[in-house]
């Protein structure tokens, strides 16, 4: 089963695909921004699975209000 990760000593921390270094915002923004469905998250992305995706999506979502509060600007 696929795995999110956080190392300190990659992508500064942020949650990651185990194994693959690919980040989870990576995959949420080609989804929810660029309009990629699933299956074209995996040609965008060879060494993800159908399954990889959909974890990292679930994970996103599970999760948003933390990606949401990080993308913020920091205030002055």
């Amino acid at each position: 089963m696929t795995e999110i990760v956080r190392d300190e000593d990659h992508s500064r921390g942020a949650p990651t695909i185990e194994g693959t270094g690919i980040r989870v915002i990576d995959v949420a923004k080609a989804y929810e921004h660029s309009d990629y469905d699933p299956d074209e998250i995996t040609q965008l992305y060879p060494g993800l699975s159908l399954g990889d995706v959909h974890t990292a999506l679930a994970y996103y979502y599970d999760h948003i209000d933390e990606f949401r509060s990080e993308s913020e600007p920091a205030s002055a």
